[in-house]
């Protein structure tokens, strides 16, 4: 699937940001691949807590900003002014086409 300037290839776990790969943990890599296949839809942080890491896990939805920004790190052009991982004030965040 392509996503503005990337490429993710959710059955090799490969991500490729312009040709170059990125190497995504895990969850960055299942946070990522979440977002792509429902894209310029908004999920609360406590959403995607549940989707990606799962019920039983012992945490809490704040590990979902940290994941968040890590990824962005990586994938964004400027993580400070991010276009591809929308932050939604209030309500969450957006991955946009």
């Amino acid at each position: 699937m392509i996503v503005q300037d990337l490429v993710i290839e959710p059955d090799t776990w490969r991500v490729w940001k312009r040709g170059k790969e990125l190497k995504l943990p895990n969850r960055e890599f299942e946070l990522l691949r979440f977002l792509a296949t429902n894209p310029n839809i908004v999920f609360s942080k406590e959403t995607l807590f549940e989707k990606i890491w799962g019920y039983d896990y012992i945490s809490d939805a704040a590990t979902v900003s940290v994941h968040i920004n890590r990824l962005r790190e990586k994938i964004e052009d400027d993580a400070r002014n991010p276009q591809i991982i929308e932050t939604i004030w209030g309500a969450g965040y957006r991955l946009n086409l």
